[in-house]
């Protein structure tokens, strides 16, 4: 369990963000994870004074997520790592790697999200 979990909705991703930083909170990281359905979870961690905020929105794969780099720069690396990743589609990011800050050409797109594996029957047999 995450203390200090604020869930918001992406369209108020922007607004929560720009008030922590005003508030005089930092950006520590944001954190992605593949809910094994047809959602991911994006945690955005900050701190002050030792005292973490966390927000935390829910999308569905595919869906746009709001680049938070125009507010807070630092993000540009954990954004196009997200993005990467997890197949995240984060819009906006002031310095967009276009998907290929981590990974290259050869290999799988979207490593971290979990794969869906479908056997096929034939004949009775598996």
């Amino acid at each position: 369990m995450i203390e200090n979990l604020v869930e918001i909705t992406s369209d108020q991703l922007l607004g929560e963000i720009t008030k922590a930083k005003v508030e005089g909170y930092r950006f520590v990281t944001a954190s992605c994870a593949d809910n094994g359905d047809d959602t991911i979870d994006v945690i955005y961690h900050f701190d002050r004074d030792y005292g973490m905020k966390n927000f935390k929105i829910t999308v569905k794969k595919g869906e746009e997520v709001p680049s938070i780099s125009k507010v807070i720069f630092s993000a540009v690396l954990v954004e196009n790592e997200m993005k990467e990743l997890f197949g995240l589609n984060i819009t906006g990011i002031v310095i967009d790697y276009g998907g290929h800050m981590l990974l290259s050409e050869e290999e799988l797109g979207s490593p971290f999200l979990r794969q869906q594996i479908t056997i096929e029957q034939r004949g009775g047999k598996q």
